[in-house]
């Protein structure tokens, strides 16, 4: 299930919508696909993912397999690992409890050769056929100044 959040005019970016993963199991064959529409291919755009986890996440990081499939159908792929804890153990990010949200930055200052729509799928990149503790996944896109 895909949300939009409704944005503020004074907001900086022009996408953010967040996948659930359901009850907090990403299948090592799911895709999490977000459809990014691009009309401004003049001006720069950072990316960054949202990551929620709660204490079942087994780990200190978390690698992404990153697909990008432009209007043309140019596919760039990419592979990211987030931090979510520190070496000592301790979450980062902000959150009460058991449950933790961290923002990673995924491209920094971007701009997008054509207009229309851009395919962005992920994959998670970890060894687990089932991987326990990541509750959602989200992407945002923010203008450039």
């Amino acid at each position: 299930m895909v949300f939009l959040f409704a944005l503020s005019c004074k907001s900086k970016s022009f996408y953010d919508n967040v996948c659930d993963i359901k009850k907090g199991e990403w299948h090592k064959n799911q895709v999490v696909k977000f459809d990014v529409p691009v009309v401004d291919t003049i001006h720069g755009y950072n990316l960054f993912f949202e990551i929620r986890n709660n204490n079942e996440y087994p780990y200190s990081n978390l690698f992404l397999f990153v697909s990008t499939t432009s209007p043309n159908k140019a596919i760039k792929k990419d592979t990211i690992e987030i931090t979510l804890a520190d070496e000592k153990g301790k979450w980062l990010g902000n959150g009460l409890g058991g449950i933790r949200s961290n923002e990673a930055m995924f491209k920094r200052y971007i701009r997008f050769p054509v207009p229309g729509f851009y395919k962005v799928e992920i994959t998670q990149g970890m060894r687990d056929d089932v991987l326990r503790g990541i509750i959602d996944l989200g992407l945002k896109i923010e203008n450039v100044k």
